[in-house]
């Protein structure tokens, strides 16, 4: 089964700028929880660190994808590093204000600021995977790595996150955090072999958003769903274990998600699949909508942790299929900025589904929340249905596109020793 994991990590760089963007993913995991334990500890409130954490979501959700379109124009070695200059000292700042001071609004402005300039790494890694292996069906295979590295990320940062704000002191979290961010871009910035070369201004006159490119927008609004889908679980599965008397399992039962998430996504980066990538990321839509609808019906936290497991095997492969598909559709120029627009999708469907999910738990409970994760997926698959048409279209433009090229490279061929011939004989004469 890690046999085609450990080919593609074999190749020329592809080891160390997966480990160096393993490394900087571990902030993403981090910070927010972070935050939280910062800001409740010093200023005694949750609705104040939840503002925060609504705030630098919904920043980066809105600026990154612009930031990635120059980063497609210009390169990752011209862009990221001033990201840091402005992320680095506002994440600083954000924790002297809230140890030092009373003061509680500089601290919503300075986390719209370090939002906004938050790297995102997971597009920056994966372009590099997609420069490398172009054309190659290996690249699911390396789309789906970079999942797993998603999935462990996060099975690892928010245990760590807490003991070191409960162990040590309430900043350590973020401040350690942080600190990953800066190790990890910098060791990604610095591999210049597999950096992909930049498109150029010329590429972008006259260019529109890529949100605007044929089957983006679709992409990104079932991803947005997908977001509200993990928003909406983790804060319901919190309160219903502790309405059960078992708080001290809820972790436990987000680990199962993340075990089935984790071993479907190791099987299906390594599968023969003879179905085309749409057809794949419909079908893993539909199931994840039909293994999520009887979330609302289950009577006890056993049953909910078989159906968050049997959730997170859905969900691996809708995510890999759905990056798979973006890179097919999109031309590489693009690329940065599409997957950071479905970045920013999640970003803003978690923003919006977990206080969703709070309000329908104080009011009614519980199970009843879990309606907010279902409807999420349902709402993803009758997307998927409405963007089909679109989708196809787009993969039938690109496959054109692929053939004209080539059509038009064997004519040059044909035509080259047509053309060179005789000027080797008028330059013999």
């Amino acid at each position: 089964m890690f046999g085609p994991y450990i080919q593609v990590l074999r190749r020329p760089g592809a080891a160390r700028f997966s480990a160096a963007g393993m490394l900087a993913r571990m902030q993403m995991s981090m910070a927010g929880l972070g935050a939280v334990m910062l800001l409740s500890a010093e200023r005694g409130s949750f609705a104040v660190a939840g503002t925060v954490s609504s705030i630098y979501a919904l920043s980066g959700a809105a600026i990154s994808p612009q930031i990635s379109r120059l980063i497609d124009i210009r390169g990752q070695r011209s862009v990221v590093p001033k990201q840091l200059f402005l992320h680095v000292p506002a994440i600083a700042a954000i924790v002297f204000v809230a140890v030092a001071t009373e003061l509680t609004w500089p601290i919503f402005v300075l986390a719209f600021v370090a939002g906004a300039s938050q790297p995102i790494i997971g597009p920056l890694v994966r372009t590099r995977w997609s420069t490398m292996l172009k054309g190659d069906p290996a690249l699911r295979t390396a789309f789906a790595w970079e999942s797993l590295i998603d999935e462990a990320v996060f099975i690892i940062g928010p245990p760590l996150a807490t003991v070191l704000a409960l162990q040590l002191f309430p900043a350590a979290a973020l401040i350690l955090a942080t600190s990953l961010l800066i190790i990890g871009t910098l060791l990604l910035l610095t591999q210049h072999s597999t950096e992909p070369i930049p498109s150029g201004r010329s590429m972008a006159r006259g260019g529109r958003p890529a949100i605007l490119l044929p089957g983006v927008a679709g992409v990104t609004a079932i991803f947005a769903l997908m977001g509200g889908i993990f928003g909406a679980f983790e804060v319901t599965t919190v309160a219903f274990a502790k309405e059960a008397g078992h708080s001290g399992i809820a972790g436990l039962l987000l680990a199962l998600y993340a075990f089935g998430s984790l071993l479907a996504g190791l099987i299906f980066g390594v599968a023969k699949i003879k179905a085309s990538l749409l057809r794949q990321f419909g079908f893993s839509i539909a199931v994840l909508a039909v293994v999520t609808l009887p979330m609302p019906f289950l009577p006890n936290v056993w049953f909910v942790g078989a159906g968050l497991m049997l959730a997170g095997v859905a969900c691996s492969p809708a995510l890999i299929s759905g990056m798979s598909l973006i890179e097919r559709i999109v031309p590489a120029h693009r690329l940065t900025e599409t997957m950071s627009w479905t970045g920013s999708g999640m970003a803003v469907g978690i923003a919006m589904a977990t206080p969703l999910a709070g309000i329908v738990i104080d009011n009614s409970g519980a199970s009843d929340a879990y309606w907010v994760t279902s409807g999420c997926a349902v709402g993803a698959f009758v997307v998927s249905l409405l963007v089909l048409r679109s989708l196809r279209r787009s993969i039938a433009g690109v496959t054109q596109l692929e053939a004209d090229e080539a059509a038009g490279q064997s004519v040059i061929s044909e035509l080259m020793p047509a053309m060179v011939t005789p000027a080797r004989e008028l330059l013999t004469k």
